[in-house]
């Protein structure tokens, strides 16, 4: 993947600041260049995790992190598999 790729993953990332979008002159963000897709379980900051659809499968860079929004690598055990929303 190229690197203006991966830049069109990382929008709504709270780092993509750091993609020459700062008055600070950093034209990249430090976790571009090792950042790596995978499939993660996201979860909304005042969403009751026991509930069916509080979990959506999505496929984001591991460094990806949004304000209101938390990134699993794994769902949390007491989550039944069928209760996600998948991609």
């Amino acid at each position: 993947m190229t690197e203006s790729e991966k830049l069109q993953h990382c929008i709504g990332c709270r780092d993509d600041f750091y993609n020459d979008k700062n008055p600070i002159g950093v034209k990249r963000c430090w976790g571009l260049k090792t950042a790596k897709m995978v499939t993660r379980f996201r979860i909304g900051t005042w969403t009751k995790p026991d509930q069916p659809g509080a979990f959506t499968e999505v496929r984001k860079f591991n460094c990806f992190h949004r304000d209101g929004e938390h990134y699993f690598e794994e769902l949390p055990s007491f989550v039944n598999p069928e209760d996600v929303i998948r991609r």
